[in-house]
């Protein structure tokens, strides 16, 4: 591996799907990063992103990436199952890696992928995309911890034969989007969570992917028809809330119901006890709203800074050997929160949330 701060770091990139395609923008923006190679397990995928990107190669075979010495980083754009097996292998391999949301399937995996980076003495940072979000950072550095929140994403109803949607592959909307709330609360509240009660399950599929008569009714292909029996037991609506050590209390609410153009498809509100901020606009804008000094009358303020760059984060803390902007462990309490929703919903009873104690000073 290349720790030079006199040459670029070589990039490569697993998954040439949509989010790859953001993942393989931000590297040839990076004026730091020598873009390697490409993988995918379909070869023309692959392909496409080698020409556009101007990659040096392109492979099915994440083996080679692993195995090449010029390539220092790797970016993971894959489906959510495969992420704990490519991060581990990765980091074995001596890489520094640019992980997406979520971190793995389920808590297990995420401590996996945790104690190889620690074994390696590399980096990782997770794609939580919100955090980037100059609006966001503004609620960070304005709102004293919030006392009181609400965070909601709500989604079109989508084509079932996605593998978001697939509760091994994906895990459906909860792991797909749901993810990007919960690190959002965390982050914001300041204060690991300590206890979650929520209620949904598979509110809006319910009928069409439990009959499979059904499915074949809307003309679904074999493999179609098989994805869809699969994605049965996936929560698509979760309505929770959540309890934080500095006993400060959030509401989470997302579903693919619908869609409406007042809130858009995300929307938060914070509240710290003397100011507020609405965050809205696909985490574009926030609007805060505190009283007046002199008068104690309110007065509001609208603000649209720009996000910052993602990829030079990460090759920050590769140089200075310093954390990444966003950790392996805001990763690892996302995924415990998705679980402890997932539990709660199916057992109808409040959830207590603990990490192994060898964890918990971390997050």
């Amino acid at each position: 591996m290349n720790s030079s701060t006199n040459h670029p770091l070589g990039w490569a990139l697993i998954g040439c799907g949509g989010i790859g395609n953001h993942h393989s923008q931000w590297a040839v923006s990076t004026p730091d990063v020598g873009v390697r190679a490409f993988c995918d397990i379909d070869a023309d995928a692959a392909s496409r992103y080698y020409e556009q990107f101007e990659g040096d190669y392109y492979t099915t075979d994440p083996m080679r990436i692993f195995s090449d010495p010029d390539v220092d980083i790797v970016a993971i754009a894959t489906p959510h199952s495969t992420h704990a097996d490519l991060a581990v292998a990765a980091l074995h391999a001596g890489k520094h890696v640019y992980l997406e949301k979520p971190m793995a399937m389920n808590t297990a995996d995420c401590l996996r992928i945790y104690k190889a980076m620690q074994a390696a003495g590399t980096k990782l940072m997770i794609n939580f995309s919100i955090r980037f979000s100059g609006a966001t950072r503004a609620i960070k550095s304005r709102l004293q911890p919030p006392k009181v929140s609400h965070a909601q994403c709500m989604v079109r109803r989508d084509d079932l034969t996605r593998w978001q949607w697939d509760a091994e592959i994906g895990g459906g909307p909860l792991y797909d989007v749901g993810v990007h709330l919960v690190d959002l609360l965390c982050w914001m509240h300041d204060a690991p969570p300590v206890e979650v009660f929520a209620t949904g399950g598979q509110v809006t599929h319910g009928g069409e992917l439990a009959d499979p008569y059904l499915n074949a009714q809307h003309g679904c292909v074999e493999g179609n028809t098989s994805r869809k029996r699969r994605a049965f037991n996936i929560v698509d609506t979760a309505a929770a809330t959540i309890r934080f050590a500095n006993d400060s209390v959030a509401t989470m609410l997302m579903s693919d119901a619908g869609y409406n153009t007042v809130l858009s498809k995300w929307f938060f509100q914070f509240f710290d006890g003397e100011q507020s901020a609405v965050l809205y606009e696909h985490f574009r804008k926030v609007t805060f709203t505190a009283p007046d000094p002199v008068t104690g009358e309110l007065t509001s303020e609208t603000l649209t800074p720009p996000p910052i760059e993602r990829l030079p984060l990460l090759i920050d803390a590769i140089r200075n050997d310093t954390d990444p902007y966003v950790p392996v462990y805001p990763g690892i309490l996302a995924t415990l929160l998705l679980e402890k929703i997932t539990e709660s919903i199916h057992s109808g009873r409040p959830q207590e949330i603990e990490l192994p104690i060898e964890y918990r000073s971390q997050l």
